[in-house]
């Protein structure tokens, strides 16, 4: 939708007046040009306000409800939920103590220097008795999101000394993962896919859609297993935020809560029918982490070096886009979007350096391998490992 700037409307407004009017000059007549300011700016308000409805009734430029949109509104129609809210953690702790110790309900914890997420606190909700030296506690995080997460082996300390029990333990397991809120674009994403995939029972759309159901999800990548009929490989990208390592690698919290909703829509308004989801003829689905291949370039004899770090950016925006390619799920006419070549990353370089900069050449490795194409299958997917200026 075109918005006329203000100008254009101030002097609309006072070429229909001085025609209605039959007034060939305004020198003079300050009431016609205040009139036809004073309705300008109100027409203004009137098109911003239709451009904004315009661009909330299409799922791909709706905004979020906290700023006026509908972009939560057609989650709720089609995905049948909100974005995800950020969530806190829950693990259990090995403790050690004498029999008939207790610890009791809001004792918390604090994370040690060398753990993964120092200086954070962590709840306990229940009472635990010691029934023998040893035992396992359920704690939570008081912070939501992986910024508090934990690992195993990461040694908490209790933040007041309980008699007859050492202060220290350690993380035993992780029994619910942490995961940042949902973002909208992410959220906008789950909610397109939901959209253009058609439900089919059972077919590698559904495993797409069921997948986000789960958070903490950003894509996922189902093929039917080679040489064993009836058993699928499920291969899940997080995002970048509830990742191990930034890049997409999901944690085993999260297969788990794939694998939940896979086996069962989490909508508790659906009757207990309608909520089982594997078809019959699946035997078994393997949940598995994708693989995280390093893309490296080097770039001959880069006049402005200074440009290294927006070509870094732009790299990384464009692997986004490069995906294993699942036949029978995505857009026959997308079938190489699973292919790096590096003609490709030469047009980055070009586009960024324009005429401002000069180089010799662009050098593509793919997991330390020099090459012109690479094409990324099952769960492999790229990320930008370095970007870097070779002179000779």
């Amino acid at each position: 939708m075109t918005i006329p700037t203000l100008s254009e409307l101030y002097n609309s407004i006072l070429t229909d007046l001085r025609n209605r009017l039959s007034i060939r000059f305004i020198v003079g007549k300050v009431v016609i040009s205040a009139f036809a300011a004073v309705q300008a700016a109100k027409l203004k308000i009137i098109y911003l306000m239709g451009a904004y409805i315009f661009k909330n009734i299409f799922i791909d430029t709706a905004e979020s409800e906290t700023v006026g949109g509908s972009l939560e509104r057609f989650g709720r129609v089609k995905l049948g939920r909100e974005p995800f809210a950020a969530s806190a953690g829950e693990y259990t702790l090995d403790v050690t103590g004498t029999i008939g110790a207790t610890i009791a309900p809001n004792t918390t914890f604090k994370s040690g220097d060398s753990s993964t997420s120092p200086d954070k606190l962590f709840i306990l909700d229940t009472l635990f008795t010691f029934t023998a030296t040893t035992g396992t506690i359920s704690i939570r995080s008081l912070d939501l999101g992986p910024d508090a997460k934990l690992e195993i082996n990461d040694q908490l300390q209790v933040t007041a000394p309980i008699a007859n029990v050492d202060s220290f333990g350690s993380i035993a397991s992780v029994d619910v993962a942490p995961t940042e809120a949902e973002s909208f674009e992410d959220y906008r994403n789950a909610v397109l896919q939901a959209y253009q995939f058609e439900p089919q029972g059972g077919a590698k759309t559904d495993y797409r859609l069921w997948a986000q159901d789960a958070a903490g999800v950003f894509n996922s990548f189902p093929y039917v297993t080679d040489g064993e009929p009836g058993k699928i490989n499920l291969f899940i990208e997080a995002t970048k935020a509830d990742s191990t390592d930034g890049k997409g690698t999901p944690p085993q919290a999260i297969l788990d809560a794939v694998e939940v909703v896979v086996e069962y829509d989490p909508d508790t308004t659906k009757p207990d029918s309608e909520r089982g989801r594997r078809p019959m003829g699946t035997f078994e689905i393997y949940y598995l982490a994708i693989t995280p291949i390093a893309v490296d370039v080097e770039i001959l004899n880069l006049s402005d070096v200074s440009l290294l770090s927006t070509i870094e950016s732009a790299i990384e925006s464009f692997l986004l886009t490069v995906r294993p390619f699942v036949d029978g799920a995505d857009n026959p006419n997308l079938r190489n979007k699973d292919k790096l070549y590096a003609a490709d990353i030469v047009d980055i370089v070009r586009s960024i350096t324009s005429t401002s900069a000069t180089f010799d050449n662009v050098v593509m490795e793919v997991d330390s391998n020099i090459l012109q194409l690479y094409q990324f299958t099952d769960g492999d997917i790229p990320f930008i490992n370095s970007v870097t200026n070779v002179t000779s």
